[in-house]
């Protein structure tokens, strides 16, 4: 980390109106104790204000399961020379759980699996590293406000910056 730290381009070129990227996600979802893996997407409208699209899939624990899509929007500022940026987010939330049913219950149900489908809020915050000019990791926490299935994401991601 502190050799992407140090190699890191100047401040001139972070954080620009129009930038782009794009990159897996992956993270620990609360609401299941399981792991969650994502695309994330994130365009820069300035150099304060950035909406991160995102679509993932948790997997399956405890017989359940979920896709999600999150609309998020970042509100960067760069510590030093913007190599390091943090962020707090917040935005809206897709998520459609499904509860499998499993054992004794199997032979007594004919559909097997029940999905709920909710709108829900997030709000949170990230840390990210600048590598290089078109390579970025990030550390990110947040919490999804949702009936029934609120629960808290701590994730990775990798992203090429374009």
């Amino acid at each position: 980390m502190l050799l992407c730290v140090l190699s890191a381009p100047d401040a001139s070129a972070q954080l620009r109106k129009g930038e782009k990227s794009l990159g897996p996600r992956i993270a620990f979802v609360s609401e299941n104790t399981s792991v969650l893996a994502g695309l994330s997407f994130q365009y820069s409208f300035s150099r304060h204000v950035r909406i991160a699209p995102e679509v993932a899939c948790v997997f399956r624990h405890h017989d359940r399961d979920a896709f999600l899509l999150d609309l998020n929007v970042h509100l960067p500022f760069g510590i030093g020379s913007d190599k390091v940026v943090l962020y707090p987010l917040a935005g809206v939330g897709y998520s459609s759980w499904a509860q499998h049913i499993s054992g004794a219950d199997y032979a007594q149900q004919k559909d097997v699996t029940t999905h709920d489908n909710r709108f829900g809020a997030n709000f949170g915050a990230g840390f990210e590293l600048r590598c290089s000019s078109t390579l970025k990791l990030s550390l990110e926490a947040r919490y999804l406000l949702i009936k029934t299935y609120s629960h808290a994401q701590v994730g990775l991601g990798i992203a090429y910056v374009f």
